[in-house]
């Protein structure tokens, strides 16, 4: 690889500038791999990460783009002339628009579908269903906002690595672990309170701020990965649990995508009558386990009191038959637990460590997950919590 000084200036850290001179000096990114003491894949997708911002600066040599943007600015789109001879045999300019990727979902969505695309329908094998249960418990898996598709380099925040393949690992190994642990309740419900991803579309950045994210791949491999990620979760809690429910909050990272998201999972358990998944189309998702309120919502933008106000109103009737309500949030990615006029409010803590931006802001908590036990009639039984 031929080395571009200019090509350079557009590395995001000092790491990703030091894997572009690598490659550059090595001659492969295979060879840099070796020299660095990591994957070639590592590797191959820092350059092209490299690659990227720099087109985005207006910066891609060998594509017709070389003028790079003014400081402050990005290239929303490029417009190129050619010259080109026409059906009639007349010739003229021809206008090549290039602009960035927009449709966003459409590849995001690709990806779960193909994750998911040799096990729908007729082929999928239903798990054995257990032999011993207890029809009075219900057991809850609470994903805090667990940010698939997230970086972090641990040099850089001091708080740890994380990618998809180390969310992936975090995720499973917490799981089976609390599943190991929770007693043999009929019912398991897997809780995602929303953000499970890290980005809602191919222009990674936050939907409402438009801020800037610190992404590990393409949309469409992260997907796959999700989708792979819910699946293998799902499939572990019907092991233990004759009857699981599912539930994807939407965040404010993934506002689209998590509909996405939802739609694969139901897709692929659509012939497992032991699966519900549920709709996630409402913010406000809610559900009832005996004398059990259950209300998610992922926390962005409403406080605690807005949520009990609007349980209290809309919800008037499940209120009435249920004497334990909870209130089960994300978002602040930490533990925190309140109780307003009889509804206990919960937001639940997070596997991933904090990128850059959060890191250098001073925020960092304790890194877990949690199962909560539900009695049908008396409300919570027992909890679990196991960290990262």
């Amino acid at each position: 690889m031929t080395y571009d000084q200019t090509l350079l200036r557009y590395a995001h850290n000092l790491r990703q500038a030091e894997i572009y001179k690598t490659v550059c000096e090595s001659g492969s990114c295979h060879k840099a791999a070796k020299v660095l003491g990591v994957t070639h894949q590592t590797v191959s997708e820092s350059v092209r990460k490299l690659k990227a911002r720099a087109a985005k600066m207006g910066y891609a040599p060998g594509q017709d783009i070389n003028r790079p943007t003014a400081p402050g600015f990005t290239t929303k789109r490029v417009s190129t002339a050619k010259q080109v001879e026409f059906e009639d045999g007349s010739r003229g300019y021809q206008w090549h628009i290039q602009e960035p990727e927009k449709v966003a979902l459409a590849e995001i969505q690709k990806g779960m579908v193909e994750a998911f695309r040799e096990d729908l329908r007729g082929i999928y094998k239903p798990a054995k269903i257990p032999k011993e249960s207890n029809a009075d418990l219900m057991s809850c898996y609470l994903i805090g906002d667990h940010h698939f598709g997230m970086y972090a380099w641990g040099e850089e925040t001091g708080q740890g690595d994380y990618d998809t393949e180390i969310a992936e690992r975090l995720l499973i190994e917490t799981a089976s672990k609390l599943i190991a642990r929770s007693p043999a309740s009929e019912t398991g419900a897997l809780i995602n309170v929303g953000d499970f991803l890290h980005a809602n579309d191919t222009t990674n950045k936050t939907p409402a701020s438009g801020a800037p994210l610190d992404v590990d791949g393409r949309m469409g491999r992260v997907g796959r990965m999700a989708g792979l990620l819910l699946k293998a979760v799902v499939t572990l809690m019907l092991e233990k649990h004759k009857r699981v429910i599912v539930i994807n909050a939407r965040g404010n990272h993934d506002p689209d995508s998590a509909l996405g998201l939802n739609e694969v999972v139901r897709a692929y358990f659509y012939e497992e009558e032991r699966v519900n998944v549920m709709d996630n189309f409402n913010k406000f998702i809610h559900f009832e386990f005996g004398k059990n309120l259950i209300v998610i919502h992922h926390g962005d933008r409403i406080k605690a009191e807005r949520i009990y106000q609007a349980t209290t109103k809309n919800l008037s009737d499940s209120w009435g038959r249920c004497p334990h309500r909870f209130g089960w949030t994300g978002h602040i990615h930490h533990k925190e637990a309140q109780e307003i006029g009889g509804m206990l409010f919960e937001s639940w803590g997070v596997l991933p460590p904090p990128d850059a931006w959060h890191s250098n802001s001073g925020y960092g908590a304790e890194r877990s997950m949690s199962c909560v036990v539900l009695h049908k009639d008396t409300g919570e039984d027992i909890r679990f919590k196991v960290k990262a």
